[in-house]
């Protein structure tokens, strides 16, 4: 067994490796042979070329002389080479020298031949073409050396690769046939209900160690896939039971669906909402709708049985088509003739599912008639509140007027006296009855301003603003309120670092915010008997705004948290709509009004309004005084600013 097994893994050796290896080896071989013989083919060639190149002038020169014998003698020398067959000199119009030999050794191979041209360069420089030289050279020989040359080449190529060759085939038989059947015979003797584990040797080779750790893994992969296909079988009964509990289980799921069902069609029927299902289908290339199903409520709107409205075309009954989701009212005319008679009016809503790839809809009447009935009621409430805010905004701006034009009115009425007085003088002074004549009529001019913008106020609340310098608007309004000043007996004073102090802002509004802190700061100040009133006006520019100070020596402010609120006055026939309307001004020019007492008696208004007159942003809270909340009014004294003509 052993020697047959021996007899195969060699055949299967010289088979399978050796015969191929020697194809290769005489491949290689001839290859070898071919490149050898093309080189040295090619260095003949160069070397016959290299020899007629130094015999060319002689040959030449005896042409050109016609000298017969010297081409003779030059022929013969060359042709006495036993290699060269075939020799010709010819000029342009014959042979001049022609000598051919046969050489028949039964292998003919393509000779090599060599033409050259026979030129010659006289005297006068002129370069003659006087003939040709053809020369075969035939290289018979060559091929002789080149035979035994191959034949080494390819029986040393056989002898290198046979002795490793050799070598292999007995360390194959002597190391790895043996252990081969040793692992055959621990094979067929192997079962899988028991383990025999193969031992290593320490000589083995690698991969009879590697086979026999895969014969060993083998063997132990087989003992556990028979263990597990016990296991297997166990399990198979085990899961053989519980299918039969599934089907007791799946009879029991069955009868709960069909209950399910019965208590959903209970819940359908008897649901107080009108309830149709439709469900789409096609014919002939066009979608079509039909109702399925209807609840008792529905079938009770609609005044036809059940049988009578399943399979009706949704479209046909009802003149549209359903929605995916949404709603549109019911056209009454779909109704029956009961329900046409009444007032009521029916919403359909829809909402819309896919089952199976098939559109079904859910389609519910509902009576809108409280619904319309209600939204009638709420127009006609909110038009009835719309007239309420009208005539609102009308009484406000009937007391906006009253409270505003009374300063006008008032100064009017001292300029017209002041003018009078001036008329009926003794020393007539023309140029300060000119002056009082035109501060009335600026004052009217005011008058006429603040009626317009409360009359727009109930519009479009428009308050045009432009480019203005806020310097000059505060001058105007203090030359506006000087004469009243000086009634009373009260200096103005102004000052302002900036010679101009640029702003978005409507004049009229900043006008009318000056004087209603002037005006107010006067009437305090005229109450004083054991001092001089004083008003200071200062204007500053910070780091994003311009600051108005208005600031008196009188009593101060009582009631500070409550000064800007509407209706709220300390004056007996006071309206209290002065600060509030100054609040409302420096907000629609994004801008802050501050109120507090000062430490040494007297009360100071703030004003700020931004100074980004391209963009008019309201002031940020990093732009505010840190000290000061725009929210709310600080009641903190502060220590009065020193006037320079004080």
């Amino acid at each position: 067994m052993a020697s047959k097994k021996l007899f195969s893994l060699s055949n299967q050796l010289i088979r399978l490796v050796i015969l191929p290896l020697l194809v290769a080896v005489v491949l290689l071989s001839s290859i070898q042979i071919y490149l050898f013989y093309q080189s040295s083919l090619a260095s003949s060639r160069q070397q016959l070329d290299h020899r007629i190149d130094q015999i060319l002038p002689l040959l030449s020169k005896a042409m050109y002389d016609a000298d017969l014998e010297t081409i003779n003698l030059i022929g013969d020398s060359l042709f006495q080479d036993s290699n060269v067959n075939y020799m010709m000199v010819s000029d342009q119009f014959s042979r001049i020298y022609l000598r051919s030999r046969d050489n028949n050794n039964g292998i003919r191979l393509d000779p090599i031949v060599i033409s050259k041209p026979l030129s010659y360069t006289n005297n006068r420089g002129q370069r003659l073409l006087l003939g040709n030289l053809n020369i075969r050279f035939n290289h018979q020989g060559f091929l002789t050396s080149l035979a035994h040359t191959g034949l080494i080449v390819i029986a040393l190529g056989i002898l290198k690769f046979m002795l490793p060759l050799f070598a292999l085939i007995f360390f194959l038989n002597r190391k790895v046939q043996q252990r081969l059947n040793f692992l055959i015979a621990e094979i067929s003797r192997s079962r899988p209900d028991g383990l025999s584990p193969v031992c290593q040797k320490k000589n083995d080779p690698k991969e009879i160690q590697e086979l026999i750790n895969a014969y060993n893994q083998l063997q132990e992969n087989n003992h556990r896939y028979l263990t597990r296909q016990q296991e297997a079988h166990s399990k198979l009964i085990e899961r053989t039971q519980e299918v039969a509990e599934g089907r007791e289980s799946a009879r029991q799921l069955t009868s709960m669906l069909q209950n399910s069902q019965k208590r959903y069609r209970a819940l359908f029927h008897r649901n107080v909402d009108a309830l149709l299902i439709v469900e789409s289908f096609r014919l002939e290339d066009e979608e079509r709708y039909r109702i399925i199903d209807a609840n008792q409520a529905a079938i009770d709107i609609l005044a036809q049985p059940l049988e009578q409205l399943i399979k009706q075309d949704f479209e046909v009954m009802f003149g549209a088509k359903p929605l995916e989701h949404g709603y549109y009212p019911l056209d009454k005319a779909s109704l029956p003739r009961s329900l046409q008679q009444s007032n009521i009016q029916i919403e359909l809503h829809f909402n819309m599912m896919l089952y199976e790839k098939q559109g079904l809809y859910y389609v519910t009447l509902r009576d809108v008639s409280d619904k319309i009935r209600a939204e009638k009621l709420e127009i006609e409430a909110s038009e009835l509140m719309n007239f309420r805010q009208n005539q609102m905004a009308i009484a406000e701006m009937a007391t906006t007027i009253a409270h505003e034009v009374n300063q006008p009115l008032a100064a009017i009425q001292n300029y017209a006296f002041s003018a009078i007085n001036f008329s009926q003088a003794d020393d007539f002074n023309g140029k300060k009855l000119h002056e009082s004549l035109e501060k009335l009529i600026l004052q009217a001019d005011i008058a006429s301003d603040i009626v317009q913008q409360a009359r727009g106020q109930l519009g479009r609340n428009d308050y045009p603003q432009q480019k203005l310098d806020l310097v000059e608007a505060v001058q105007k309004s203090l030359d506006l309120s000087q004469l009243r000043a000086q009634k009373s007996d009260i200096s103005l004073n102004f000052d302002y670092e900036l010679p101009k102090a640029p702003v978005i802002a409507n004049e009229v509004q900043i006008k009318q915010l000056m004087i209603n802190l002037i005006s107010n700061a006067i009437e305090e100040l005229s109450e004083l008997t054991d001092h001089r009133g004083r008003i200071d006006i200062y204007i500053s520019e910070k780091s994003h705004y311009f600051e108005i100070s208005v600031r008196d020596n009188g009593l101060g402010i009582e009631n500070i948290p409550q000064v800007f609120t509407t209706h709220y006055s300390t004056k007996e026939n006071g309206l209290g709509m002065g600060l509030a309307i100054c609040r409302s001004i420096i907000e629609m020019h994004h801008g802050t009004i501050l109120a507090r007492n000062l430490d040494n008696g007297g009360a100071e208004f703030i004003v700020r309004l931004p100074s980004n007159i391209d963009q008019g942003q309201p002031l940020d809270q990093d732009q505010q005084d840190p000290s000061l909340d725009q929210n709310q009014l600080i009641a903190e004294p502060i220590k009065r600013r020193k006037n320079p003509d004080e």
